[in-house]
């Protein structure tokens, strides 16, 4: 499991410029996230708005896992993108995942591992927030982990 360090924190509301999708299984994520917000990203900059946080939000419905990709912004969604609020959330577990998103999977172990430790359990769709993803062999990437949790 990764090391990681592990903090429990609000997160503020915030609206994204989004498209979303839905998978039937964890494998297709991949291919689907990054062509989302290449295809928002698209839309934003031909209408002159400028590419803030990117955010991905991940929820499991009876569909498959839906998937929200977008920007922050702070006006309406230019046409083609659906503008999205995201609610603030009094408590959510959030740890720093560094580096390709291939090992991902194991920050979020942690962050789960650490929500039960704490006698937590989820209580809404968890985000990811992409601090610094520039470079194509995510090397130097930085993502923030979310998790709303409540108590158990």
């Amino acid at each position: 499991m990764a090391q990681i360090e592990i903090v429990s924190k609000s997160l503020p509301a915030v609206r994204l410029a989004a498209r979303g999708a839905v998978v039937a299984e964890q494998p297709e994520v991949a291919g689907v996230v990054g062509p989302l917000f290449d295809a928002v990203g698209d839309i934003l900059t031909s209408a002159g708005v400028r590419l803030d946080q990117p955010i991905a939000q991940y929820e499991m419905t009876e569909d498959g896992l839906h998937i929200l990709a977008g920007y922050a912004i702070s006006s309406d969604a230019p046409d083609g993108l659906d503008a999205v609020d995201l609610p603030s959330v009094p408590v959510a577990i959030c740890g720093v995942h560094l580096g390709s998103m291939e090992r991902i999977g194991e920050s979020w172990q942690a962050i789960h591992a650490e929500m039960i430790a704490r006698g937590f359990s989820p209580s809404g769709p968890c985000r990811e927030v992409y601090v610094r993803a520039v470079s194509d062999d995510q090397q130097d990437w930085v993502t923030e982990l979310q998790q709303p949790v409540e108590r158990a």
